[in-house]
């Protein structure tokens, strides 16, 4: 007996698509409309990364730096986060900002044991390595600063300079209130969730986020690709590794400490109200850097959450501007400290 064949063309296929669309209400739009969810108006750019089609922002000239979001396999994070941020920085630098590895409109892993911090921190090696882009100036924010960290001392050769911002992945595991703070959000990965949480985590969230970010947020994670990135974690995708991670990162932190890897200049940027980085695991992260690195700094922001870098955009423009511009005047470092 034949199968059963209801659609026997390729028209039919494409019937019965445009059939569930109409029943949808049709397929998800962008703020604005714009289908590379791009925001304030900025124009997304699309790049192949070692077969993982990925999502960017470029802008100005002079010496590389690159933006590394926060959050991690979601449509909804992505490099938007920096959209008050990337005008100001491009005009002394040349800025990137990626869409992390399954973030925003950039692809998956082509391989689910990549779904992990190490899977991000290569992706980023090899987009920096894709764009030639030599060494670079590195801030990364929240998760994004974790992989900025682990990306520096993995590549410290690849980094002039590094901003890490209220990042708990890079942290040494402690006492956070996270947990608290984000209680009274709904449980379901979806983006009122997404939405609940960065709010909750902001100290200004109304001044940090308007309507074109969720808007433009919730867009990408309707897209079909955001949708396998939830049903691959949700299956257990990036393991063993992702399990193994508060481990490995304390090896790394013991390797900084005793070896003194990182060299470059290192600045931490703290919101002093960040139920989530709480500024306690900020402190310890630094000591830890600065224990061999005498060019470690840290600027602790009054009144700010995990999103100060949105909250007071002009501040943080100008101060990493300041230290960026400062480091790159004096001599190169010699040893280590003692």
């Amino acid at each position: 007996m034949k199968p059963h064949r209801p659609f026997k063309t390729a028209a039919s296929y494409v019937q019965l698509a445009m059939l569930l669309l109409a029943l949808a209400g049709g397929p998800a739009r962008a703020a604005g409309g714009k289908e590379d969810g791009s925001i304030a108006g900025l124009t997304a750019k699309f790049v192949d990364v070692q077969g993982v089609r990925t999502r960017y922002y470029e802008m100005g000239e002079g010496e590389p730096l690159v933006l590394v979001h926060g959050e991690g396999w979601s449509g909804h994070s992505s490099a938007n986060t920096w959209s008050k941020n990337i005008p100001r920085l491009a005009k002394h630098f040349h800025v990137f900002a990626a869409d992390k590895l399954a973030s925003g409109m950039t692809g998956n892993p082509l391989n689910d044991k990549d779904y992990n911090i190490q899977g991000e921190v290569e992706h980023l090696y090899e987009f920096i390595q894709t764009m030639k882009l030599g060494r670079v100036h590195l801030i990364g924010q929240s998760r994004g600063g974790g992989c900025a960290f682990f990306f520096a001392v993995a590549h410290p050769e690849m980094v002039r300079t590094l901003v890490i911002i209220d990042s708990l992945t890079a942290a040494p595991e402690g006492a956070t209130t996270r947990q608290e703070t984000l209680a009274h959000c709904p449980k379901e990965p979806d983006w009122v969730e997404w939405k609940c949480r960065l709010q909750a985590i902001s100290f200004l969230p109304d001044v940090a986020f308007d309507e074109e970010f969720w808007e433009a947020g919730k867009y990408m994670a309707s897209l079909a690709k955001s949708q396998e990135t939830a049903a691959k974690i949700k299956a257990g995708a990036g393991e063993p590794l992702a399990s193994q991670f508060n481990e490995w990162k304390k090896t790394v932190h013991e390797r900084v400490k005793k070896e003194g890897i990182l060299q470059m200049p290192v600045l931490l940027y703290w919101g002093r109200n960040d139920p989530s980085a709480v500024l306690a695991r900020g402190l310890e992260l630094f000591d830890i850097i600065a224990e061999k690195n005498a060019r470690t700094r840290m600027i602790i922001a009054n009144k700010a959450g995990h999103f100060h870098y949105r909250e007071y955009p002009e501040e943080f423009n100008q101060n990493v501007v300041r230290f960026i511009e400062y480091w790159e005047r004096q001599p190169a470092a010699g040893t280590a400290a003692p």
